[in-house]
C-alpha cells in the first residue's frame, strides 16, 4: 500500500503519530527506570516530535506531506532501530515498543516506504512546473499564501538529491540555487551548509548538463574570495576550460516540459474577455416545476456547464464517510482493445465504488441528476442508465494527466455486469466534494476551458456527438493539487435507456446544446 496518493491516508498517518509518541515516552521512561542511559537522538527526537504532535495541523500542502513521510520513514525508523539494535539486549520495554509499532502498523495496512517519501518529492517539482510558486518562499514554508512549517537547509538539499536521482537535474539546480541565495542573504541563519561547498554542488550540476559558462558565472568571485581554497580552485579551473571547448544548450532544453496549455490553464483562466462576454449564469428548469438549479454555462460549443448548490452538505460527508475506508489506488485504461486497468503515474489518487442499491441514500442524488440532465440516471445490476457513485481523494500533488472520459471499445470489456451492455459513457456529472485552497481545477486544454473547485456544485458535459462518436475535444484534466484534499464524486451515464432522451443526430458530429 502507498500512502501518498490520498491526503485522506496521511491524515490518518498523521493521526496515529500520537501514539507512537506515547509508546516512545513510555519506552524511556521503563529504559530510565532501568538505568539504562537513552539514545542523544532518540531523545531529541522524542521532545520535537511532542511538539509537533501537540500542536497538529491538518496535511494541506506537499511541505507538510513530506515532513510528515520524512518523519516515518526516516526518524521513526531509525527510532525502532536503535531500541531493536542486534548487539542490544531485548527486554520488556523494547518488546513492547516494538509491538507498537506492530499494531499501528496493522491499523493501517503497512508502513510508510522510501517510495512514499520519493514519489512526494516528485510531487514537489511537478507542482512547481504547473504552478510557478516562487522556490525561496517555498524553503519558508510559503506557497502563495498559506503558511506551514519551513524546510531546513538539509531537508532542501535532501530533495534536490532526489531530483538530480531522477535525473531531474533542472529542478534540482534551481531548488539549490534557490536555498543558496536564501543562506547568502541570511533569512537561514545558523545554517549548517557551507556555501562554498553549495556553490560547487551547483556549478558541478550545471557542468554535468552542459552549461558551463553557468558554472564560471557561480565560481568566479568564489575563487577571488578564497584562493586557498584549492578544491575550489580546481572546480574553477576545469569549469573554464570546459566552457571553452563544450557546446552549449539553452537553458529551456535543460528544463524541458510539454502540454503548456494544460499548465497555463491550471493556473488561470485563458479566455479572452470577448470569450467570457458570452458565458453567463441562469435559472434551469427540470420536469418538477418549482425545482430551479443554479447553472453557469463554463464553455461554448462544446458546451460545458457547472450547477451550484446541488448537493448537501449532508450528502458531501456521507459520500465522503462512506468511501473512506474502501479507498484504493486509482487506476487507467491501458489497453482499449482489452479493457484492461492498471496504476499509473500520470493519475495520482485513490477511488471507491458505490451504488444505490447498496447505499440506498444515493437514489435521490441519482434523481436529482436525472432532473438537472434530463438523461435516464437508474442505476441497475443489469442493463444499467449511469455506472456507480466513483469516489474519489487525491493524493500529494494529486492529479489526473489530460484523458478521454469514453471508453470506446472497450466500454463492455472494462465494466462490471451492470453496464457491459450499457454502451458507451456519454456524459459526465463530477461533482465536486470539498473545496480547495489552490490547485485542482478542471480543464479542457482542446477548448480552453477551466472550472474551478467549488465544494456543492457539480461539473457536466458531454463526451460523445448525437451520432455516438466520441468528441475528442472534450480532452480532460484534473489538475494537480496544490494546497488542500480534493474530493470528487463520478456519475457516469451511459448510452442504454438515453434513446427518447436523446435521439441519434441526423448528421456527423452534431453536439447537443440543450440541456
Amino acid at each position: 500500500m502507498d500512502f501518498y496518493s490520498s491526503i485522506f491516508t496521511l491524515t490518518k498517518l498523521s493521526e496515529n503519530e500520537s501514539k507512537l509518541v506515547t509508546a516512545l515516552q513510555r519506552f524511556i521512561a521503563a529504559q530510565e527506570v532501568e538505568g539504562q542511559s537513552i539514545d542523544g537522538f532518540v531523545k531529541e527526537f522524542l521532545k520535537t516530535t511532542e511538539k509537533i504532535v501537540e500542536d497538529a495541523k491538518p496535511i494541506h500542502s506537499p511541505i507538510d506531506a513530506f515532513h510528515l513521510l520524512k518523519r516515518w520513514v526516516d526518524d521513526w525508523q531509525k527510532c525502532f532501530d536503535i531500541a531493536l539494535c542486534s548487539e542490544c539486549t531485548i527486554d520488556e520495554p523494547e518488546i513492547e515498543f516494538n509491538s507498537s509499532r506492530s499494531i499501528i502498523e496493522s491499523r493501517l495496512g503497512g508502513w510508510p516506504q522510501r517510495s512514499d517519501l520519493d514519489a512526494t518529492v516528485e510531487a514537489i517539482f511537478r507542482l512547481w512546473d504547473v504552478y510557478e510558486f516562487d522556490l525561496r518562499d517555498f524553503l519558508h514554508g510559503k506557497i502563495f499564501k498559506y503558511q506551514t512549517e519551513p524546510l531546513t537547509p538539509l531537508e532542501a538539499i535532501y530533495i534536490a538529491n532526489k531530483a538530480e536521482d531522477a535525473k531531474n537535474s533542472y529542478n534540482s539546480i534551481k531548488f539549490l540555487e534557490a536555498l543558496l541565495h536564501e543562506i547568502e542573504d541570511g533569512t537561514l541563519p545558523n545554517s549548517p551548509v557551507d556555501t562554498t561547498k553549495l556553490s560547487r554542488m551547483i556549478a558541478s550540476a550545471y557542468n554535468r548538463n552542459n552549461m558551463p559558462w553557468k558554472s564560471v558565472e557561480l565560481l568566479k568571485e568564489r575563487a577571488k574570495e578564497e584562493p586557498e581554497n584549492k578544491r575550489l580552485q580546481n572546480d574553477f579551473k576545469k569549469t573554464k576550460y570546459k566552457y571553452y571547448y563544450a557546446d552549449a544548450i539553452h537553458e529551456d532544453l535543460l528544463r524541458g516540459g510539454n502540454d503548456k496549455k494544460y499548465k497555463a490553464l491550471c493556473r488561470k483562466n485563458l479566455k479572452s474577455q470577448k470569450a467570457l462576454s458570452k458565458l453567463f449564469c441562469f435559472y434551469k428548469t427540470t420536469d418538477i416545476p418549482i425545482f430551479f438549479v443554479k447553472a453557469e454555462l463554463a464553455n461554448i460549443k462544446p458546451n460545458i456547464y457547472l450547477f451550484h448548490d446541488v448537493i448537501s452538505d449532508n450528502e458531501v460527508a456521507f459520500l465522503r464517510n462512506s468511501s473512506s475506508e474502501m479507498l484504493t489506488r486509482s487506476t487507467v485504461l491501458q489497453d482499449l482493445s482489452k479493457g484492461t486497468m492498471d496504476v499509473a503515474e500520470n493519475r495520482i489518487s485513490r477511488t471507491a465504488w458505490l451504488s444505490d442499491i447498496q447505499y440506498p441514500k444515493l437514489k435521490k442524488i441519482t434523481s436529482r441528476v436525472k432532473m438537472i440532465t434530463g438523461l435516464e440516471t437508474e442505476y441497475k445490476e443489469r442493463f444499467s442508465n449511469s455506472e456507480q457513485y466513483q469516489v474519489l481523494n487525491y493524493g500529494v500533488g494529486g492529479m489526473y494527466r489530460p484523458h478521454l472520459d469514453a471508453l470506446y471499445e472497450a466500454a463492455s470489456k472494462s465494466s462490471g455486469p451492470d453496464t457491459t451492455e450499457s454502451g458507451d459513457r456519454i456524459a459526465t456529472v463530477m461533482f465536486y466534494l470539498s473545496d480547495v485552497m489552490y490547485g485542482g481545477a478542471t480543464v479542457f486544454p482542446k477548448v480552453n476551458a477551466r472550472v474551478s473547485v467549488k465544494k456543492g456544485s457539480a461539473a457536466f458535459w458531454y463526451n460523445t456527438y448525437l451520432d455516438g462518436e466520441v468528441d475528442t475535444r472534450m480532452w480532460h484534466a484534473g489538475c494537480p493539487v496544490l494546497v488542500g484534499s480534493k474530493w470528487v464524486s463520478n456519475k457516469w451515464i451511459r448510452e442504454n435507456g438515453q434513446l427518447f432522451k436523446k435521439p441519434c443526430g441526423l448528421k456527423q458530429h452534431l453536439q447537443d446544446t440543450k440541456l
